[in-house]
């Protein structure tokens, strides 16, 4: 079986790669041939923890290509995996249309049975809706002589590589059983995995209903983490570990608690960013308005994750009421072990403090050269943390890269001015045995209280002298 993937972005790689893992060839199709270039000589155009290693282990299973009707044609499978932005009001398809038109083109004078797979993130109804009678049109064909699959990608930036080698499901919505047989073969190395068989529609729904599910409980938890910041004593951690223990949400196997990975979103931050989050629930709250839906729950998820920004920021400008003069970013990546600065808090920080007339500095360890580009001049771009935060008032550490667990206290507080806070939006800091620190501030829980920082109810907010 040969496989085509359209788009070398990070789930069009990822997915190549992966496949040609379990020893499928593989043809990927980009017309920028910069990136063309570099995936020949084995050389990742993003960076992904393993994706190098990887590509360099199956370059002999992997072609790339900017000619799509030669790969089109000499494909049983033709993956679409390019980018679906949100416009502001709706998702673009334009990607998505032309892929199809292309497909459509290439396959006419062909006459063998085709399966065309929607990867990307679509909302409901594309794949039979928008791509089957693009292709159609195009290529002359019938139904019955070309097959239709969503095939959603659950991937994790920083994890993705991980989590296409060893998937928690695999779901197809095929057009029929031809087609459900191909898709099956195409993952015959994922013995292991539960395939989960749907019709294309319910399979768009799954991803977009996954994405915000995960959204809504990162709103969930910093809404409750603002009351609890109202209140005396009360840590939004040591609340959220109070609900986790719930056997409902924690069961008890034998005398073991289990406690699920989706825990980890039940703590306060800075609001959730990147490629996907963002980017989906604003594209499925827009496409349920135009189905007339009245909901307003994600319309107040996207809401608080807005807010939340604002409210970090103003936490940290308290003390200088206002009037901060510098602040410096730890982290521009939206998260750890990534390069991917779209809808990154700490460059939107970034860009809330430029907006006040603020100096900022920001620090990363590999995304400083996708900072630069959306920040430009503007801002001072530094390696090292500890020369990021000299002379800063505040510093915000918005990206939990390990690396900042390496410095201590003594030497943030060495280069950081007598005055300066920080926040720490993610609670990075949190576990150290210094807990009364005084530079720290974190999201969601009490200050200390140790001659420095204290805590005010009265006036409803952080009197900090």
């Amino acid at each position: 079986m040969k496989i085509a993937v359209f788009g070398t972005g990070y789930v069009g790689l990822v997915t190549a790669v992966g496949l040609a893992n379990t020893g499928k060839k593989v043809i990927c199709i980009d017309n920028d041939l910069e990136k063309v270039e570099k995936i020949r000589k084995g050389i990742s155009p993003i960076y992904e923890p393993g994706l190098d290693a990887l590509l360099l282990k199956n370059l002999e299973r992997l072609a790339i290509t900017s000619n799509a009707a030669d790969a089109i044609t000499a494909s049983d499978v033709i993956i679409i995996a390019v980018g679906t932005p949100f416009d502001g009001n709706r998702i673009d398809l334009s990607y998505i249309r032309q892929a199809a038109r292309e497909i459509g083109e290439a396959i006419k004078n062909t006459d063998d049975y085709k399966v065309v797979v929607v990867k990307s993130t679509v909302v409901p109804d594309t794949t039979m809706g928008v791509v089957r009678p693009i292709v159609l049109e195009h290529s002359g064909k019938q139904e019955e002589e070309v097959g239709f699959c969503m095939n959603p990608e659950f991937l994790r930036e920083g994890n993705a590589v991980e989590d296409f080698l060893d998937p928690d499901r695999i779901v197809l919505g095929v057009s029929s059983p031809e087609v459900e047989a191909m898709m099956r073969e195409v993952y015959d190395g994922y013995r292991d995995s539960a395939i989960l068989i749907t019709n294309p529609t319910t399979a768009e729904m799954i991803k977009y209903t996954a994405n915000s599910f995960l959204a809504l409980t990162i709103s969930f938890s910093n809404e409750i983490a603002r009351i609890c910041e109202n209140l005396p004593g009360v840590d939004s951690e040591e609340v959220f570990n109070g609900v986790i223990h719930d056997k409902r949400f924690s069961p008890i196997i034998g005398k073991e608690r289990i406690t699920p990975q989706l825990a980890s979103y039940l703590r306060a931050g800075v609001g959730f960013g990147g490629s996907c989050f963002p980017k989906d629930v604003k594209a499925l709250r827009s496409f349920s308005k135009g189905l007339k839906v009245d909901g307003k729950l994600l319309d107040g998820l996207l809401h608080i994750n807005e807010t939340q920004l604002e409210h970090v920021f103003s936490m940290g400008l308290k003390k200088f009421s206002g009037k901060a003069r510098r602040i410096a970013v730890l982290g521009t990546a939206f998260k750890p072990n990534t390069d991917d600065v779209r809808e990154s808090p700490g460059v939107k920080l970034a860009q809330m403090a430029l907006g006040q007339g603020i100096q900022v500095a920001v620090q990363d360890y590999v995304a400083l050269s996708n900072t630069k580009a959306l920040l430009g001049a503007q801002v001072e771009y530094y390696d090292d943390p500890l020369e990021a935060v000299e002379g800063a008032d505040i510093v915000f550490v918005t990206t939990i890269w390990p690396q900042y667990l390496d410095i201590s206290e003594e030497d943030f507080e060495k280069h950081m001015p007598e005055q300066a806070i920080m926040v720490d939006t993610r609670s990075h800091f949190k576990e150290r045995k210094a807990k009364k620190w005084r530079h720290r501030i974190g999201v969601g829980q009490p200050l200390p209280v140790n001659g420095e920082v204290e805590y005010s109810l009265r006036n409803n907010g952080y009197g900090i002298h």
